[in-house]
């Protein structure tokens, strides 16, 4: 399984001493991106305490990004690193666009079951989407995120 890790440094939304931020390359839902230590580790605990320490506030600053542009009702955070064992870690915005997507794959559900969203939405969305503009929104985040470490 492709677990969409950016393997280009043109789309790279931020870079810094501990981490890299990429849009995700399995999954064209805009704003859905990748933070990746840059040093490979196969654990939150073989981290370095500055990349720890570096972390959060990292998450934070993307999330807080990812907001302001896509105006979503949530963003996950994940890490799950099983098709690919290194730490990385997905951000994926749920719109209300993506919400209604699910809700009509799966009409039986009482309610959002953020796992079953976040891999159907994976699954789903592997090709660009008509009518949305990635780049546009994954050029507004890295201006964020560059404008806010300035």
């Amino acid at each position: 399984m492709n677990i969409g890790l950016p393997a280009s440094e043109p789309s790279r939304l931020h870079a810094d001493k501990n981490f890299l931020i990429e849009p995700t390359t399995a999954c064209h839902i805009p704003g859905y991106v990748i933070v990746i230590p840059r040093v490979t580790v196969m654990s939150l605990a073989e981290m370095s305490a500055a990349a720890v320490t570096a972390l959060g506030p990292l998450l934070a600053r993307t999330t807080r990004a990812i907001e302001t542009v896509v105006r979503p009702e949530r963003v996950y955070c994940a890490l799950f690193a099983e098709s690919e064992r290194r730490v990385h870690f997905h951000l994926l915005p749920r719109t209300a666009w993506l919400a209604a997507q699910y809700a009509v794959a799966y009409p039986e559900a009482a309610g959002i079951s953020g796992p079953l969203l976040f891999e159907w939405a994976r699954r789903t969305f592997n090709q660009p989407i008509p009518g949305q503009n990635r780049e546009e929104v994954n050029g507004a985040i890295r201006r964020l995120l560059a404008a806010e470490i300035a």
